[in-house]
């Protein structure tokens, strides 16, 4: 059996690494599985239709190149090649309009707004900030498709020109931008990355807030720390989870996606939904290093037919 592991010839940012990709293939060797790491966007000459399966590891370099990527998983679906998340779900990731469609289907999550047009824009923008009395009063505006915070910003109120500017160039190259108020409980309970295996919880982790007051630099999941949910949270989690794949075009059984989440103490369990990372999540094995010999028995069950 032979799986591809497939990553970029170079990723977006230098500090970006890929440390999953290493326990994985050594655990899929000792199941009696050759797995090799393969970039999408590597010279051209990579016969696809010779591995039995294809695990999305870190081609991260897809997002600032969103239509070739997209070229690319079309002809993958052509070759007939087994997909371990579903293109379906990888197409449905890749672009964050599924978050105020969550939203709408009952999902809490952070406020979302989409803006998709000039009309009204700093209105808009205006509207989205947090109440008078936030210690961090400020907004965020971020691509509709974009990893590792790639194209994010955070606007005070005295910059509402600027994230003004920041938006209409977003909406020019991607079609649309979303925004958001920042959520500052981030600063104080961290965020939640939670990561699953098929319909169920795997393990999770938190991790320091991206966005710091004053600097440009965003660090690439910043102090990630592995975390115990509770029950009441798992079950958010779930619900979440079923919700995003609701929205889905397929039915074929996702291998692994992570849903990030923020602290809302006012909501019972407490959990806002920030993003779905169905398209090359980081799993965090380090912080979990007995999940990687899971996660490689199920990806051989899944190859070989047989359910989680």
């Amino acid at each position: 059996m032979r799986i591809a592991l497939v990553t970029s010839h170079t990723l977006p940012e230098a500090h970006w690494h890929d440390s999953d990709a290493a326990p994985l293939a050594a655990e899929l060797a000792r199941a009696g599985v050759t797995a090799e790491l393969v970039p999408w966007d590597g010279p051209g000459d990579t016969r696809w239709t010779g591995f039995d399966g294809v695990i999305l590891q870190s081609p991260w370099s897809m997002w600032p190149r969103r239509a070739a990527f997209h070229r690319w998983l079309d002809a993958r679906v052509a070759d007939g090649l087994r997909l371990l998340n579903p293109a379906d779900i990888v197409r449905l990731a890749a672009d964050k309009r599924y978050l105020p469609r969550l939203a709408a289907a009952g999902v809490p999550t952070v406020a979302t707004s989409l803006l998709d047009g000039d009309d009204d824009l700093e209105d808009r923008l205006r509207a989205a900030y947090p109440r008078r009395s936030a210690a961090r009063r400020s907004i965020v505006v971020k691509p509709v498709a974009s990893g590792g915070a790639l194209g994010i910003r955070e606007f005070g109120p005295e910059a509402v020109e600027a994230a003004r500017a920041h938006a209409a160039e977003l909406i020019a190259t991607g079609g649309a931008a979303l925004v958001q108020p920042y959520m500052e409980t981030i600063d104080t309970h961290r965020e939640y990355g939670v990561v699953t295996l098929g319909d169920e919880v795997s393990h999770a982790i938190t991790k320091a807030a991206i966005l710091r007051p004053g600097s440009d630099q965003r660090a690439f999941h910043p102090d990630p720390r592995p975390v115990t949910l509770t029950a009441a949270q798992i079950d958010a989690v779930q619900r979440a989870h079923r919700a995003f794949l609701a929205l889905r075009e397929g039915d074929a059984p996702p291998y692994s996606v992570r849903l990030d989440f923020l602290v809302d103490p006012a909501s019972d369990p407490g959990f806002l939904l920030l993003e779905v990372e169905a398209v090359a999540p980081v799993k965090f094995f380090a912080l979990h290093p007995d999940r990687p010999a899971v996660f490689a028995r199920a990806v051989v069950r899944l190859i070989e037919g047989q359910a989680f």
